[in-house]
């Protein structure tokens, strides 16, 4: 969150639960745990517990993390001048830029490290319409560009190391806290199919002080007037609870409701929804927000058998991880949560904890947010796009229509015996996945959710296995650790800075297992009816796609296309202007698809198509678009070590099919096709057909890890 209420002093409440040390068997306790396994599906799901943070970004927290999309990211986005991402334009330093650095907790106060304007306008500057260059835009980068490693979020490490890590998920706006909340409680922000203005900032804050209803102060008449997911679970009959103690930083949303405020204390809705874990205590300890009653609550209904089906934790402030408020801390009372499970085998073999956050807090992220185009110059959907704009009037930094999402990419563990083999699933979610996921398991759906929304956002499936009743998998596991010391020397140590000489982060070392996705989509460039070239989209796979097209001669705004389940769509780009017949774009999509094309002819002279072939194999049609015979080489540079694709073929302008062996990669490919008849040609195509590991070029990207300097255009 952000605002003046956001940045209140951040207490020492929670140091008697903080005190405690990690218990080393934790995670490996839960790890022996074996999944309950009836139905071989997500029915044998009883209990989801989802338990949001604030405000961290994913490369702020795991961008160091082996096999994600993260630092070592070996194709990151190109800025206009040619740098990658990581070099962020700002006058905060002599370079001009600013690269991620590590703010290191065990001699630097980055524990403390406050967060950057997050606003709706703030992340639309940021965004530039897809350029993404403008992170310095409001003078913050000492903040904006800290990261973490394993060193600073031991546990948080240890349970993606033995759970599952989602790397493609995204805050479902690009704003505050309340926005992305909402659709977490309700799917939608007043957008979504309610068709209002989506409200885009913290409003209700001021106006709701604690958990106590009592406290409450009146809203304006026409906000949130729609209904929650925990009001269908209620009509339904499905168990649901939130958990929050007295200061819960005013983040349960369901209290902006009206159906919740005021609501009758004898209610259910009042007891599940309202009610706050210590409220019929008396004393200091009726309003004491320091977790451990929270997690005493927690602990008891699992011990009684009460747990509900669908559990929302809300942590107080100086849990919650907010900047300012010390990572630590949340750490441990996320472990707390986990370790009440655990202690009750028969419960967690059940049971699915999600732990995410719900916006960036202006940390950075190199991952641009997928966005719908919402006006024909920016691109072209299949899907409606109805609700996901917010309308800005001129005179305004951003006016007219404005995607409110999605946001900027944020951490997700996934954390269930189903979940099990320090997995990384990069199927694109967001905070509607979660309720996605609810309406697969309980059958209560929610209409609130846009339908662009639900066509590109997965609702979970692909980050489990519920096929396999046991996994017996090695894995590393946390050793005991003093959180309180932790913190103590955090804040003992010297003010952190950005380096003055900067070094690109490194990732740890070593791929990890993946997790099958969805997706089933090619895009082939082919000519136009002038003989130019556009993306020619065919979508065979169960779930939505998003695209962005770059322009790399920045003559143009980026392109967004999006394509639903089984559509296809012929997507021409941008005018020629002038005489300048030069082409240089790429195309980006998930997981690491990209399509780099580079050439200088009037006419297209080569089409290419590619598609998965049998096994971990990749097909490509190359075609001949010109009278006179071309000379193309194919090499796959994906791991040169260990690569030994290498071939040249003579095109007639006739078809000529070309099959790839991936095995050696893993299933992922970097293919480079060049023309020796016509040396502007060029295309490079990156991605994966049926990966079992990480990218394998995460390994080996970037082993100068200074800064590169801007490169001509080709």
């Amino acid at each position: 969150m952000s605002g003046p209420s956001r940045r209140r002093v951040l207490s020492t409440a929670g140091a008697s639960l903080v005190g405690l040390p990690f218990m080393r068997s934790l995670v490996e306790r839960a790890l022996a745990i074996a999944p309950a396994h009836r139905t071989g599906s997500v029915q044998d799901v009883a209990h989801v517990v989802i338990h949001m943070q604030e405000n961290r970004s994913f490369d702020h927290y795991f961008g160091a993390f082996n096999g994600v999309r993260g630092f070592s990211d070996p194709h990151p986005l190109r800025l206009p001048g040619g740098r990658p991402v990581w070099c962020q334009p700002s006058a905060d330093h002599p370079d001009g830029y600013v690269l991620p650095y590590h703010g290191d907790s065990r001699s630097t106060r980055s524990f403390t490290v406050d967060g950057a304007d997050q606003s709706h306008l703030a992340n639309l500057t940021i965004f530039a319409g897809g350029r993404f260059d403008q992170w310095g835009a409001t003078h913050e980068m000492r903040q904006r560009m800290l990261h973490f490693t394993a060193g600073d979020l031991p546990f948080y490490y240890d349970l993606a190391n033995a759970f599952t890590l989602c790397d493609a998920w995204h805050a479902s706006t690009m704003t505050q806290t309340y926005p992305n909340r909402l659709h977490l409680f309700s799917g939608c922000n007043g957008g979504g199919t309610v068709g209002g203005d989506p409200e885009m900032d913290n409003y209700g804050e001021s106006e709701t002080p604690s958990a106590d209803m009592a406290q409450d102060q009146p809203l304006r008449a026409d906000a949130y007037n729609w209904h929650t997911y925990a009001e269908r679970l209620e009509n339904a009959g499905i168990a649901w609870k939130v958990y929050q103690e007295y200061d819960n930083f005013g983040d349960n949303l369901l209290s902006v409701f009206p159906a919740f405020r005021p609501c009758p204390r004898e209610s259910g809705l009042y007891a599940r929804g309202r009610s706050w874990v210590s409220e019929h205590r008396s004393g200091a300890d009726r309003t004491r927000s320091d977790g451990t009653q929270l997690v005493e609550a927690f602990r008891a209904d699992i011990a009684a058998g009460r747990l509900p089906q669908v559990s929302w934790i809300v942590t107080a402030k100086d849990l919650s991880e907010h900047p300012e408020a010390i990572p630590a801390r949340g750490e441990f009372v996320t472990a707390k949560l986990i370790e009440a499970l655990v202690d009750h085998p028969e419960t967690f073999a059940r049971t699915v904890f999600i732990t995410i956050y719900d916006e960036a807090g202006g940390f950075f992220d190199h991952m641009a947010p997928p966005v719908p185009p919402l006006t024909p110059d920016r691109g072209f959907s299949t899907v409606s796009t109805a609700g996901e704009a917010k309308q800005y009037p001129p005179g305004t930094p951003h006016p007219g229509a404005q995607p409110i999402g999605l946001g900027i990419r944020v951490p997700a563990l996934i954390v269930s015996p189903w979940s099990r083999g320090g997995y990384i699933c990069s199927q694109l979610f967001d905070h509607t996945s979660v309720l996605r996921f609810l309406e697969r398991r309980f059958g209560v759906m929610e209409p609130n959710i846009s339908p662009w929304r639900r066509a590109v956002c997965g609702d979970l499936l692909s980050a489990f296995d519920f096929s396999r009743p046991t996994a017996d998998i090695p894995l590393t596991f946390p050793h005991i650790r003093d959180t309180q010391s932790r913190i103590a020397r955090s804040l003992a140590g010297r003010a952190f800075a950005i380096p003055a000489t900067q070094r690109q982060p490194r990732q740890m070392a070593g791929q990890r297992p993946v997790r099958p996705l969805p997706y089933d989509f090619t895009v082939d460039i082919v000519p136009d009816a002038e003989g130019a070239p556009s993306l020619l989209i065919a979508n065979s796979g169960t779930v939505g796609i998003c695209l962005s097209v770059h322009d790399n001669s920045d003559r143009n705004a980026p392109l967004f296309f999006t394509v639903g389940a089984g559509h296809d769509h012929h997507a021409r780009l941008w005018a020629e202007t002038g005489s300048d017949p030069r082409h240089d774009f790429t195309v980006r999509g998930p997981d690491g698809f990209i399509r780099h094309h580079c050439d200088t002819s009037p006419r297209l002279p080569v089409a290419v198509r590619a598609e998965a072939g049998s096994g971990q194999s990749l097909r490509l049609s190359l075609i001949g678009l010109t009278p006179l015979p071309q000379q193309i080489q194919l090499t796959d540079d994906t791991t040169p070590a260990h690569s030994t694709f290498h071939q040249t073929v003579l095109l007639a302008g006739a078809v000529h099919t070309v099959t790839v062996p991936l095995t050696h990669s893993d299933g992922w490919y970097a293919l480079t096709i060049r023309s020796t008849t016509d040396p502007s040609f060029q295309a490079r195509l990156y991605g994966a057909v049926r990966p079992t590991k990480t990218d394998p070029a995460l390994e080996t990207a970037m082993d100068d890890r200074s800064a590169p300097a801007a490169p001509r255009h080709t």
